[in-house]
């Protein structure tokens, strides 16, 4: 069988192929609704909600929450790609099947695709329109000593400067000024997106 699959160009690793070819033990059910959790994360970006999924997912189906991180890398990867490629239903069933699936679950991973597509091409559109890479980052805090306004004296802050790498090497700098409320709610969303980078590796 032909290992050149439509969702990469290139050679696929073969990391990449066994997490995926791992999922082959699961019967239509388990693999109908893990497919879904991984689309509908595609879809969304919502970490909080992807993690909470798979964890029970696995507590579920009583499966070793390693070796399912590893096959939900596998599909993000495989799904990821076949976005950027804009693969039809009929080039992820072929794919499915170079991964050795049978037809049956080729077919259902294919029909669960086709049902996300259109909000997985927008998510992935919104997701590439925001991204900028983090290059350096300046903070301090402070309190206000001194006002015109007396509802200001006392008042905690968090100064942040930001420098983001925009591409081709064009860097800008972006300075903001939060509140206290204001920085444990930033905080609080970078633990999320730490937890599920620490949660898929």
């Amino acid at each position: 069988m032909s290992t050149n699959f439509r969702f990469q160009d290139g050679e696929v690793s073969a990391a990449l192929i066994q997490d995926v070819k791992a999922l082959k033990n699961l019967n239509g059910d388990q693999l109908e609704e893990l497919v879904r959790i991984c689309l509908q994360f595609l879809c969304s970006s919502d970490t909080e909600t992807f993690v909470e999924k798979s964890t029970s997912y696995a507590e579920k189906h009583e499966m070793n929450v390693g070796a399912l991180k590893g096959s939900l890398r596998g599909l993000l990867n495989f799904f990821k790609g076949a976005a950027r490629k804009c693969l039809s239903q009929a080039l992820i069933q072929e794919d499915m099947l170079r991964f050795g699936f049978d037809e049956d679950s080729a077919q259902l991973v294919a029909s669960c695709w086709q049902a996300h597509f259109l909000s997985l091409s927008r998510g992935i559109a919104d997701q590439t329109l925001v991204v900028n890479k983090l290059v350096d980052m300046d903070w301090r805090f402070g309190v206000t000593s001194s006002s015109s306004e007396l509802k200001q004296v006392g008042r905690t802050f968090l100064q942040l400067r930001l420098q983001l790498d925009k591409g081709n090497g064009a860097i800008e700098t972006t300075n903001m000024e939060l509140s206290l409320p204001q920085f444990y709610e930033f905080l609080q969303e970078m633990e999320k997106a730490r937890a599920a980078m620490e949660f898929l590796t």
